[in-house]
């Protein structure tokens, strides 16, 4: 029997949907009409959320929360606070999390019954042409992935149990060998939005400089899941493709498409906050029409099921990014992030973007993640000032895309480990290792051929 939670939890999860929903609606206010009120609505929902998150979060997140505000005792007991400078700050780390629970529902149309059964033909027609299914699981996890983030692990591991139950721990591997290319193109992941916003550099600009490095690694990498030996995928009783198949296909390519035009058209609105409008937008409309057509409600039904898990689940996200935004601030009033400043603006120009590359990818090794690394980053070294933001925004996703298999802290190797049921040490480093290895050198090669290109 599934143990209850304690009455406390339920409670206050109880009131998780209904915060939430004030959080995001404060979120939206304060991106698109600020003004002093909406933003104090803003912080203050996410402040009771992540009141509502810390007690129930992991003993990393709490070890983090008691991290961060004993820094910012030191801040206060030192008389270094700036109430103004931190009120100022934290709607950055809060509006990360709220981008991330808009992103939580983007595949909303790609979970419905009727696109997973298109999934599988897809992938038993790959099969048919001679792709196994480590290759299959390469092209889902980076496709998928673009839109659902670590979320394309699941339907990799469903599809895979069903199709080659033998293979399903190499098609997880080989799923999350090749999204790790993804957030060095796509503009759904936040990671990738906050390096454009914080280095300025333009979506275009930066596919300029990334692209060419995800799609030879990406296909370098499903040649290598075809080389090894592996089971076909099975396609008896699998329904034949039809029309919908190319929304599956069309889909992730589309949303980033309209993520882009959109912040093209309102250029005077962040990507971050031009990824929530959009997302939000084609969700609905998608609930909207699938209801229409359908002549029922259950899209909509779906969609609100989907919202409410989504903000009841949260926990992790406001207590990760709500420490981050408190230990961030603390250490600049502290002035303890000016070393690391220091260090980088000592080495010579060309040296700089491997420089980057090592800090995110030592960061991410030794916990800290991504998102609060590369905003630490630019609190000591302001990612905007140098002569070439897309060198800066290139060496950022690289550094940390050679670490993303590598650390038990990734997102990935937390869900890789959750539906492998293997200890993330185990599905993550000891099965990765050498790939991130040959990311690292090749990451490092691309950096010193862009380097004199672009400076």
């Amino acid at each position: 029997m599934k143990d209850r939670q304690p009455p406390i939890r339920e409670r206050a999860d109880q009131l998780r949907p209904a915060l939430g929903a004030v959080f995001l609606a404060g979120y939206a206010l304060h991106t698109f009409a600020p003004g002093s009120f909406r933003t104090a609505a803003f912080l203050i929902s996410g402040a009771v959320l992540y009141l509502l998150s810390v007690p129930w979060s992991s003993a990393f997140h709490r070890g983090l929360a008691a991290a961060s505000f004993g820094l910012l005792g030191v801040t206060v007991a030192t008389g270094r606070f700036d109430t103004g400078r931190f009120l100022e700050g934290m709607p950055t780390y809060f509006g990360v999390v709220a981008v991330l629970l808009v992103l939580s529902v983007a595949g909303y149309p790609l979970r419905a019954a009727r696109y997973e059964a298109q999934i599988r033909a897809l992938v038993a027609a790959l099969s048919r042409r001679g792709a196994n299914v480590r290759t299959t699981a390469g092209v889902l996890g980076h496709g998928l992935g673009s839109v659902l983030d670590v979320g394309a692990f699941v339907l990799v591991d469903v599809i895979s149990a069903r199709a080659a139950p033998r293979e399903r721990l190499e098609a997880l591997k080989w799923a999350g060998r090749a999204f790790s290319f993804a957030p060095l193109w796509t503009n759904l992941n936040v990671f990738t939005a906050t390096t454009i916003v914080l280095t300025g550099v333009t979506y275009p600009g930066l596919l300029s400089v990334t692209l060419p490095f995800a799609m030879i690694g990406l296909a370098a990498t499903l040649l290598a899941a075809q080389r090894g030996k592996a089971d076909a995928a099975e396609s008896d009783g699998v329904k034949p493709l039809d029309r919908r198949a190319l929304a599956v296909l069309f889909y992730p390519v589309g949303l980033v498409a309209a993520v882009a035009a959109v912040n093209f058209v309102l250029p005077g609105v962040s990507l971050t906050a031009a990824i929530s409008l959009t997302v939000a937008a084609v969700v609905l409309l998608s609930a909207g029409v699938a209801a229409l057509v359908l002549r029922r409600s259950s899209p909509l039904e779906r969609l609100a099921r989907e919202t409410r898990a989504a903000l009841t689940a949260s926990h992790a996200e406001f207590a990760l990014f709500g420490s981050a935004g408190v230990l961030v601030l603390s250490l600049q009033m502290l002035g303890a992030l000016a070393p690391l400043g220091a260090l980088l603006a000592a080495f010579p120009v060309h040296f700089v973007a491997p420089a980057l590359a090592a800090v995110m990818g030592v960061g991410f090794m030794l916990g800290i993640h991504v998102i609060p690394l590369v905003l630490m980053v630019d609190a000591a070294f302001p990612l905007d000032s140098g002569p070439a933001p897309a060198l800066w925004a290139a060496a950022i996703l690289l550094g940390s895309q050679a670490a993303i298999l590598l650390t038990p802290f990734s997102s990935a190797v937390t869900m890789l480990a959750r539906l492998s049921g293997l200890h993330p040490l185990e599905i993550g480093p000891r099965r990765n290792w050498r790939f991130g290895l040959a990311v690292a050198t090749a990451a490092l090669l691309y950096l010193g051929l862009l380097t004199p290109l672009l400076l």
